[in-house]
């Protein structure tokens, strides 16, 4: 089976920075990557499968587009147009006939800061996104070369400070916005989506998981920049993206190519760094007339696919019919058929054995001087989709079943890519590999699922039901072989929950204790024990033992351990395992006379595994009476980082901060929520005993050995480190220790 490994290395990549913020176009069945411009000329690369890519050379050599940053190109009435800013420095417009150039200048500077991105909608519309300082920016285009200056901030696309990378894809009616943020050189840089089932420039919210692109480990870390399109399997959707590595010198950012999932509303990725299965292709593709076989079919010459399509299909024809009108066949046997016909006046009908089915007008942007996609998709409703260069025409009920795919043959037609695939409606993302470590959601198995609604920020996502005595399964790709803990968003009325975990005929019982304290959906999440998975791809089946069990998403962290320990004794540090973050990096924070605290205005610090899940910390803070400063002890953290020019909030996990006012929780996600509090109310003591105790869904926390915070979280956090924080003047640890 062939496969790949991120990050890429191209042929003639730039000699530093590599090949950051890719763009990948897909255009009559190539992907064409773009890439930021080290130099006076714009890069550019092909491949049919996303693994074997060939240079193309430059395709603008235009000086006025020097230090291009993050060009994207997109097709547009017959032609390829493309939006880059050189140097940062505003954006421009270029033009070619091929997506290899050579591309000209076509407008004057417009400004808009950078990273400029074109989407345009199923009706034509067309509309310019940009970078922000308080969000994403989104203008209308009034004409292919025509930018309205005056764009709207999209106000959910903001990740708390600069934000920049926005992309536009739509699939199933819904917008997906994806964004990156916050600095380049943060381990932390992420990327985040927003959607909106209104329109591509409103209508959108946030999540709950927005942020779906995220590492900061030593191997593979600095995740942005992408753009998702089609996969070679005509229904899937892959994302392409830079990861930047920031602990070598020269420091040089690469491509990643992964899968994207989507769940109703959701989408999700896990990022690969490991050996991964090449991209599902389609079953039948190829490419030019002597593909395709000629067959006289009533009063008309059909050049068609020799193989036949599935019952249920997602089927594609390239033609350049050079101002002809274009009759694509699909469902042909020897007694019936289908056809779609492109008329030159913007017209066309869909006829099934002579019946006809459909007829309207199709937008202005298609042209038929130049190659028109023409993509239909089967569902197993019956339903028939149709698409004219990735954009919905309509739909339609459909009679046909498997048959011939192919067109009505003339002379002046360019045959381009041709094929069909047994992928659609989604089931590729039930077919495709899920990375372990990583979450993904319970409809996404290879069989059946019966799937149940649910509402998340008034959108609609589905969890799937596991039956008892009833296997679902799921292809996994692990990282390496190890102990797992196993976790899940479970809605159950039984106090615990058990299933099975079978791979490779090892089977493990895995058994969750529910707490009864629910989210408005009435989920929990919950942990499920440890399950042992060897590398590589493998099929993980997965029932439920007595009872059925709703489950939105499940999620696999190598399991993590620690030894009870000091970390800090009489203000001193006294072990070396503390990671310590900041901009004096190992010096952030270090023994002053509050204790260990932070060296100037601010320090961070980590110790423990990923994976560890249930303990307690015990801690003696030396406490400012005055408003200057204040201490945080990390619980449960992941995915932390540290960088100036970014949020502060910048892990995943719990946040206990402590001030002179009193004791806080907050919920982190790289944005930051309250979750309770307790106030001091005339407390005056120096130093002051806090111990944090977590177990299971529950955070218990004492001051002075008394409760004064016991907070039970249905969506928890049950996995991560430890750590701590200190800001400003007169905090900081006396003791820090840690049990199990």
């Amino acid at each position: 089976m062939k496969a790949y490994k991120n990050p890429f290395l191209f042929e003639n990549q730039w000699s530093e920075n590599e090949c950051g913020d890719p763009f990948i176009m897909r255009f009559n069945g190539m992907y064409y990557l773009y890439c930021s411009s080290s130099g006076e000329y714009i890069k550019c690369w092909s491949s049919e499968d996303l693994i074997d890519f060939k240079y193309e050379g430059s395709v603008c050599d235009d000086p006025i587009i020097t230090g291009a940053y993050a060009p994207e190109v997109s097709y547009y009435k017959g032609r390829f147009y493309m939006i880059t800013s050189p140097i940062g420095s505003g954006h421009y417009l270029l033009s070619a006939e091929a997506p290899t150039g050579p591309f000209a200048v076509i407008s004057d500077n417009y400004g808009l800061l950078i990273d400029g991105s074109i989407f345009t909608d199923d009706n034509g519309a067309r509309y310019m996104l940009h970078a922000g300082h308080n969000g994403i920016e989104i203008h209308t285009m009034s004409k292919d070369d025509c930018i309205d200056v005056n764009g709207e901030i999209i106000p959910e696309a903001y990740l708390g400070h600069w934000t920049e990378g926005p992309m536009i894809i739509k699939k199933d009616g819904y917008y997906y916005l994806t964004y990156t943020g916050n600095h380049l050189l943060s381990k932390g840089y992420r990327v985040a989506y927003s959607v909106s089932n209104t329109a591509p420039d409103r209508g959108y919210v946030n999540l709950k998981n927005r942020t779906f692109l995220i590492e900061t480990g030593p191997e593979f870390h600095g995740l942005g920049h992408s753009s998702s399109f089609l996969a070679p399997d005509l229904d899937s959707y892959s994302i392409a993206y830079h990861s930047f590595d920031l602990d070598r010198t020269p420091h040089r950012r690469s491509t990643n190519i992964d899968r994207l999932f989507f769940n109703g509303a959701r989408m999700y990725c896990n990022p690969i760094w490991w050996e991964q299965a090449a991209h599902r292709m389609p079953d039948y593709y190829g490419r030019g007339k002597e593909v395709l076989k000629e067959k006289q079919f009533r009063d008309f010459t059909a050049l068609l696919i020799p193989e036949k399509t599935s019952e249920y299909y997602t089927a594609e024809v390239n033609v350049n019919s050079h101002g002809q009108e274009i009759q694509i066949l699909y469902g042909v046997s020897d007694d019936c058929y289908g056809m779609i016909h492109i008329g030159t006046d913007r017209t066309y009908e869909i006829r099934e054995n002579d019946k006809m089915i459909r007829s309207g007008t199709y937008n202005d942007a298609i042209s038929l001087q130049g190659y028109l996609a023409v993509r239909i998709a089967k569902k197993p409703e019956h339903t028939m989709e149709l698409y004219l260069n990735h954009m919905l025409l309509c739909s339609y009920e459909t009679i046909l079943g498997n048959g011939w795919l192919g067109l009505v043959w003339k002379e002046e037609q360019e045959i381009g890519f041709v094929a069909h695939s047994s992928c659609v409606a989604g089931n590729g993302d039930n077919l495709a590999h899920k990375a372990i470590p990583g979450r993904f959601d319970a409809v996404h198995c290879r069989e059946s699922m019966e799937k149940y609604p649910c509402i998340d920020s008034g959108l609609t996502t589905y969890s799937g039901c596991l039956k008892a005595n009833q296997k679902y399964s799921y292809d996994i790709n692990v990282k390496e072989t190890g102990s797992y803990q196993l976790f899940a968003r479970v809605k159950s009325y039984k106090t615990q929950v058990c299933m099975k975990a079978e791979v490779d005929a090892d089977i493990t019982v895995c058994t969750g204790v529910l707490s009864g304290v629910f989210d408005e959906e009435e989920f929990e999440m919950i942990s499920l024990g440890e399950v042992k998975l060897p590398s590589g791809i493998h099929v993980l089946a997965l029932e439920a033992e007595d009872d059925e069990i709703a489950v939105d998403y499940f999620e696999f962290i190598q399991s993590g351990t620690m030894d009870t320990c000091d970390v800090i004794k009489e203000g001193h540090l006294v072990t070396e395992k503390l990671q310590i973050l900041g901009h004096k990096r190992a010096k952030s924070m270090i023994h002053k006379y509050s204790g260990f605290t932070c060296a100037e205005n601010h320090g961070m610090a980590f110790i423990g595994e990923a994976g560890m899940t249930d303990y307690k910390i015990s801690s003696i803070i030396h406490r400012n009476h005055r408003n200057s400063g204040d201490v945080s002890i990390f619980v449960r953290a992941t995915k932390e980082s540290w960088f100036g020019a970014q949020v502060k909030e910048a892990f995943f996990g719990y946040r206990v901060r402590v001030t002179c006012d009193g004791v806080f929780l907050y919920r982190e996600n790289y944005d930051e929520t309250q979750l309770a509090s307790y106030s001091f109310r005339g407390l005056n003591a120096t130093f002051l005993a806090l111990d944090v105790v977590a177990k299971r869904s529950k955070l218990l926390i004492l001051v002075n050995n008394r409760p004064v915070i016991d907070y039970t979280d249905p969506q928890a956090f049950l996995y991560g480190k430890i750590g701590m924080e200190a800001t400003g003047e007169g905090f900081g640890f006396e003791h820090f220790s840690i049990s199990l």
